[in-house]
């Protein structure tokens, strides 16, 4: 089977943009073309969980051939673009976007297809999205030991594996990328503080294991929250329904 091969998109977005953009970019024309790029996935990264905002991250799947897949996107990007994809799409994607970053990378064993993410039903309202540096050189190994380690017992808090990628461009960054519930993912956080004796919550020595492997391996890096557009593979049906009286009710009056 040809090798997974992912575009990690990171989009610095103006001002309240993000929900427009995020539904523009589920229009982007390559989605209706035979062989080119498909979306898995957009997201929003979190106010409150950590990161720089405001952000969208896309997720580009090359397709079922891998590098051949890559290989006509980037086609279709080079000298192809100026005359035949250059147009109202990304005229309007501008009214949203100032820049972005991507990082094309790379699936290992154990870090599951598009495909099988929608055979194993992987949902998440909340999703984690973690880069972080490691030695030089030690991408995949440690890659190798995440789906040893760290994929079942996050699987135990309903923490949930869609990437587990190595960066292609470098030779020190991985993308991890996780689906999961704001309660699930509180409440692993959690268990781990327990475990360190930090907190009186449900302890999970296991998640100790965990931290030791990050340890061992990552010099630097960055996770993120990330809310998931409605409607993707593994995103919601729908936004929540929500009422700013409710969140007033029982607040102290203004004096």
């Amino acid at each position: 089977m040809p090798r997974s091969v992912f575009v990690h998109e990171t989009i610095d977005i103006v001002g309240q943009g993000q929900y427009a953009y995020m539904e523009h970019v589920r229009g982007e024309p390559t989605n209706r073309m035979p062989g080119m790029t498909t979306l898995q996935g957009s997201f929003f990264v979190l106010g409150f969980g950590g990161g720089r905002w405001p952000q969208v991250v896309n997720i580009w799947d090359c397709g079922a051939d891998g590098w051949e897949g890559w290989r006509r996107n980037l086609d279709r990007l080079n000298l192809k673009r100026r005359s035949a994809f250059y147009g109202d799409w990304w005229d309007e994607a501008s009214r949203w976007r100032t820049g972005g970053y991507d990082r094309v990378c790379a699936g290992v064993p154990g870090s599951p297809t598009t495909e099988e993410i929608a055979e194993r039903g992987i949902m998440g309202s909340l999703f984690v999205n973690e880069v972080f540096t490691v030695r030089p050189g030690t991408q995949v190994e440690f890659l190798a030991e995440v789906v040893d380690c760290r994929v079942p017992v996050f699987a135990d808090h309903g923490v949930v594996a869609t990437g587990l990628w190595e960066v292609t461009t470098n030779s020190t960054e991985v993308v991890m990328v996780w689906a999961t519930t704001v309660d699930d993912w509180v409440g692993m956080r959690r268990s781990m503080d327990s475990a360190r004796g930090l907190d009186d919550g449900d302890p999970d020595d296991r998640l100790l294991d965990c931290r030791v492997l990050i340890d061992s391996y990552v010099t630097a890096g960055d996770t993120r929250l990330m809310t998931p557009l409605p409607g993707t593979i593994y995103g919601p049906a729908g936004w929540e329904e929500a009422d700013l009286e409710d969140w007033l009710e029982g607040a102290a009056p203004e004096k």
